[in-house]
């Protein structure tokens, strides 16, 4: 029993060492360079161990798709039950690493149908559960809803983050500090009128 358990946890931590290993390489190359022997070379693991623990590479890509899945969206809802959902959001979005391995699947899910079906679900999901959390903290902040509607904002958040962690990966500055400044134009603005309206006791 002992013996078997121990099997168990080598398996589950080499499985783990090359999905890092995977994120690692198309995070800093691109998902093209990803091969069974790169990986197992960055993961420091003989030859031959991506194909006994997963496979395929669609197979491993899958696998690092739906790990980083269950990440992403463990660190969105946090972010969203946070006591400012647009700013936590927005910080959360244009991390690079994170944003880059994102647009990496998403490229990569152009060519692998396992994938697209997976970044198709992700992103219908995300935009859902985003537009119910900034409805309600616009609601709080007696924002009008036709002007800034739930999924516009959220589908802004999310595009401006990857437009600019794409043009900082090509060395593209051109408009980046002005994109920033709107941003942060945009999010201090609902902000102080949240403020406001939470700080206004209601009329009698």
């Amino acid at each position: 029993m002992k013996l078997e358990r121990k099997n168990g946890e080598e398996n589950s931590r080499t499985r783990e060492a090359l999905l890092d290993a995977t994120e690692t390489i198309m995070v800093e190359e691109g998902y093209g360079a990803v091969t069974s022997r790169r990986v197992e070379e960055r993961a420091g693991l003989k030859s031959q161990l991506v194909h006994y623990h997963f496979g395929t590479m669609d197979e491993l890509f899958v696998a690092v798709y739906e790990r980083s899945e269950r990440e992403f969206f463990r660190r969105h809802v946090q972010a969203l039950k946070s006591g400012n959902p647009l700013r936590a959001l927005w910080e959360l979005s244009i991390h690079p690493k994170r944003t880059r391995l994102a647009q990496e699947l998403i490229a990569l899910s152009n060519h692998k149908k396992p994938i697209r079906k997976i970044t198709a679900r992700l992103l219908e999901q995300m935009h859902a559960i985003n537009e119910v959390f900034i409805e309600r903290y616009l609601e709080e902040a007696g924002v009008d809803r036709e002007r800034y509607p739930p999924v516009v904002v959220s589908h802004i958040i999310n595009g401006l983050s990857r437009s600019l962690v794409t043009e900082e990966a090509l060395g593209v500055s051109s408009g980046r500090a002005e994109v920033l400044a709107f941003a942060e134009r945009m999010l201090s603005e609902i902000e102080a009128q949240h403020r406001l309206a939470q700080s206004t006791p209601p009329a009698a």
